[in-house]
């Protein structure tokens, strides 16, 4: 991948520096030229083949010298970039680069003051600055000619995640051309963080949102592309490399079924705020003599055995295991009355200070974890091929790694789960969560109550058919299959298949 850069980032692979600058001179000609953070000089030194006007700055004092030493690059600056960018009165054509990828909280004061600045001027919330290459970009802003561009390697995260939707949003409104590349393969081997390529420009052109997917940066083959034109603002840029028709398609299907939050109460399980101290398995509960003190809870779906039923034989047999499902429930009690054993655990925890997490320093009893209401039906928030959602006869608590819902009268929980598993719903899900390093997608509390579920009562035999399918191992395809023969029957066929299309991209990218 290169040496690692100094302060949050890594040097660019040549390949990919050579791509990005290939590729703006064959369809741009921009005159004047910035790189923000130049470190070791890469792309000054591929860009001095197709231009002369190029600005250079770097903030790192070692990476500078040994640069400044050795080429004749005329402007070159040793300075902070946002520094540079809030007292420079020049503009460019063309900022281009990598730049680092800090979070907010190993930023220094300064930093992060010099960064409100910029995200005051745009009248943004300091809420979008969670690590400063959203600070590089709003400081390339401020520094654009009338019709100059943007083009950085950003992580990808940058497409998907929540707090920078206020983000995207802005500059879906300062560009009208927003083209995104992604990679099949991994550009930066050594780190899981995906990156992608983003390129911003001004212009009068029709609004439009631009995503290629290349299998990798030797090759450049074009594995696939899409557009968007009518669904903006686009709420998550990850969701363009579906085409228009697509989102509409799925969004006009959404309108037709109940969403998640109509058919009960839910809400994450409960926060304990060190699963490590508080969740315990049965020697510890033994060797604690905590048994009057200890409530079952889920605090991983990989516990769980395949099937759409969690009931006491399973608990059982988890506890037998040695699993860590039991939860100290210490609210309201009497610490005098605590047994000696669980009296020397919570010093022991103390002295370890095992206990001085946000959520434990802000009780008034650091082990007081609150106890909030179980679920019939848990849906687990983080999946890999598929979503994990069970019906909870055991009538047991589980962590914020599930969220619980509890029905109105008028719905069977059981139901609910087969028809989860349908092509609309699933598709959905990849449509409204983001994924993270190893392909895990996530969905939010307000991202899982806005799913749309085309709810009917079951009939018995097939949710037990459904049941035995995951016990027995049965493919996603045939699982889905199946729950779509049965609350889809009046659907054409080849709306499920274009379903079937629209989960399989979102899979193929995040997997």
């Amino acid at each position: 991948m290169g040496d690692k850069k100094a302060e949050g980032a890594f040097y660019t692979p040549h390949s990919l520096v050579k791509y990005m600058v290939e590729y703006i001179y064959n369809n741009y000609s921009p005159a004047s030229v910035l790189e923000p953070s130049f470190g070791d000089g890469r792309f000054i030194n591929e860009l001095s083949k197709y231009a002369e006007n190029i600005t250079g700055v770097e903030k790192n004092t070692v990476a500078f010298k040994s640069y400044k030493r050795t080429n004749s690059i005329d402007d070159l600056n040793k300075d902070d970039f946002i520094h540079f960018a809030l007292n420079c009165d020049k503009q460019f054509d063309l900022i281009i680069g990598n730049p680092p990828y800090i979070k907010k909280s190993r930023l220094p004061d300064s930093a992060r003051k010099k960064s409100r600045k910029l995200a005051e001027k745009y009248n943004l919330p300091e809420s979008v600055l969670q690590n400063i290459w959203v600070s590089f970009i709003l400081a390339s802003m401020s520094l654009l000619s009338p019709n100059g561009l943007i083009f950085f390697v950003l992580p990808f995260e940058f497409l998907q995640v929540h707090y920078a939707e206020k983000l995207r949003t802005f500059l879906e409104i300062q560009f009208n051309t927003i083209e995104i590349i992604t990679f099949e393969k991994r550009i930066f081997e050594e780190v899981e963080q995906d990156v992608c390529l983003v390129l911003l420009k001004k212009s009068n052109a029709v609004p439009i949102i631009t995503y290629t997917t290349m299998q990798d940066i030797e090759s450049q083959k074009v594995i696939s592309t899409s557009e968007i034109k009518r669904n903006k603002p686009l709420a998550k840029w990850s969701n363009s490399i579906l085409n228009d028709d697509e989102i509409e398609l799925l969004e006009s299907l959404a309108l037709k079924y109940q969403n998640v939050n109509t058919f009960g109460e839910t809400a994450p399980g409960i926060v304990t705020g060190a699963n490590s101290v508080f969740i315990i398995p049965k020697s510890k509960v033994t060797a604690t003599n905590s048994e009057d003190y200890v409530i079952p809870v889920i605090r991983k779906s990989s516990y769980l055995p395949p099937g759409l039923f969690l009931n006491q034989e399973i608990i059982q047999e988890l506890s037998k295991d040695e699993q860590n499902i039991w939860l100290l429930s210490l609210s309201s009690t009497n610490a005098q009355e605590f047994p000696k054993e669980l009296t020397s655990y919570i010093k022991d925890v103390e002295e370890k200070k095992l206990n001085t997490g946000y959520k434990c320093k802000n009780r008034n009893r650091w082990y007081d974890v609150p106890i909030v209401s179980k679920g019939e039906v848990l849906f687990f928030k983080r999946f890999h091929k598929l979503p994990k959602l069970i019906v909870n006869t055991a009538n047991v608590h589980s962590t914020d790694i599930a969220y619980c819902t509890r029905f109105h009268e008028t719905y069977d929980p059981a139901s609910y789960v087969f028809c989860f598993y349908n092509s609309l719903t699933l598709a959905m899900c990849e449509f409204k969560g983001r994924f993270y390093g190893g392909g895990v997608c996530e969905l939010v509390p307000s991202e899982y109550k806005s799913l749309c579920i085309p709810y009917s009562k079951i009939d018995e035999k097939h949710i037990s058919k459904l049941d035995n399918m995951f016990k027995k191992g049965k493919t996603p395809s045939e699982i889905i299959a199946f729950v779509d023969s049965i609350v889809f029957k009046e659907v054409d066929s080849d709306v499920l298949f274009k379903l079937k299309e629209i989960r399989e991209k979102f899979l193929t990218r995040r997997l």
